[in-house]
């Protein structure tokens, strides 16, 4: 009978320990998860989706949100960041990036107090050229040949006064909160980042360059000089030319000297193939392939006035002129260059 009830409490006491141990806290394999915050920004409704070359007035506008999922968060204080990337070529012609902000960008705007809006509601604000300008007018960069300012290298002529970016520019918006228990979330996972719903960590854009150069102009031409075996020219003649948008950026043109060709100068055809076209890359015009000779042309534009534009051609025979090009659709010519 002892035996049972010593063997009966052995058993008790074995069954009841475990169940009055001390907890150790440190051995818990589900820890206690803290609130976090992540965020949503994006292109406006309305808004550009990217800067368009030699248009420095033109910006973009992003609406944020920050979202506490389980209420159980506030952020306090949001601070916006923008990157600036630049494509070049170094010295043996392969393609790098120029990252001008380094990983993090320049801090571009701060919200605090009142500014930041509750959870999930969208605050709205705008990103000028002139915003990302002021952040990286001192920047300095080697390219290859040594340190030259950014906006002020050589390689770039594009880059002018009022018209700082240029094709091969990219930028990017990040952000960083800050919540009232004093966390700071500046990073997510890249599930968050761009899978989750109704997330984002970045808001990206670029420069584009948008050609509307098609259309029908009068032009008065003088100065005309032929090549070998020409005959005499007119002080000036007149007449219409046409360029017609085959695909964006590249024109055919019915003529590519402007009624030279066809004047007393060689009592010819137009200057035309099927090979010619008139090449805009951001408002840089390169005349393509070669007229019914295999001549190539290349035009140098002189000086613009509103719908009007003054322009210098010339081709490899030996033909030249000079042309004032005039839209009949009144509108004004944008600021082109020859290549």
């Amino acid at each position: 009978m002892n035996k049972f009830k010593i063997t009966l409490y052995t058993f008790l006491t074995a069954l009841i320990l475990p169940f009055s141990a001390c907890r150790d806290e440190a051995l818990n394999p589900v820890p206690d998860w803290e609130s976090g915050v992540h965020a949503l920004g994006q292109f406006a409704a309305g808004s550009a989706q990217n800067f368009v070359f030699a248009q420095p007035d033109q910006d973009i506008d992003i609406e944020f949100q920050w979202v506490s999922i389980d209420n159980l968060n506030t952020v306090t204080e949001i601070e916006f960041y923008v990157l600036f990337n630049e494509s070049y070529s170094d010295n043996d012609g392969n393609p790098r990036t120029a990252r001008h902000g380094g990983e993090d960008g320049k801090l571009l705007k701060k919200l605090t107090g009142s500014e930041v809006k509750g959870n999930r509601e969208f605050v709205t604000f705008s990103v000028t050229q002139a915003d990302i300008y002021n952040l990286y007018k001192d920047n300095t960069f080697n390219y290859g040949d040594g340190v030259v300012g950014v906006f002020a290298n050589p390689e770039k002529p594009d880059r002018a006064p009022g018209s700082y970016f240029v094709a091969g520019d990219a930028f990017q918006i990040r952000w960083a909160m800050r919540t009232a228990d004093g966390r700071y979330f500046d990073s997510w996972s890249d599930s968050v980042c761009s899978e989750f719903p109704g997330a984002s960590c970045v808001v990206d854009w670029a420069i584009i360059c948008v050609s509307d150069l098609a259309g029908t102009f009068d032009y008065v031409q003088t100065e005309m000089t032929p090549g070998p075996g020409g005959g005499a020219c007119p002080a000036e003649i007149t007449g219409t030319v046409t360029w017609t948008e085959e695909s964006p950026g590249k024109y055919l043109t019915t003529d590519l000297t402007f009624g030279m060709f066809p004047s007393s100068c060689w009592n010819d055809n137009p200057a035309n193939s099927a090979s010619a076209r008139i090449l805009d890359q951001c408002n840089t015009i390169i005349v393509g392939g070669a007229d019914q000779y295999g001549d190539t042309y290349t035009y140098q534009f002189v000086s613009f006035n509103g719908p009007s534009l003054t322009l210098k051609w010339n081709n490899t025979y030996g033909d030249k002129g000079t042309v004032v090009l005039t839209r009949q659709d009144g509108r004004n010519w944008p600021t082109l260059k020859g290549g």
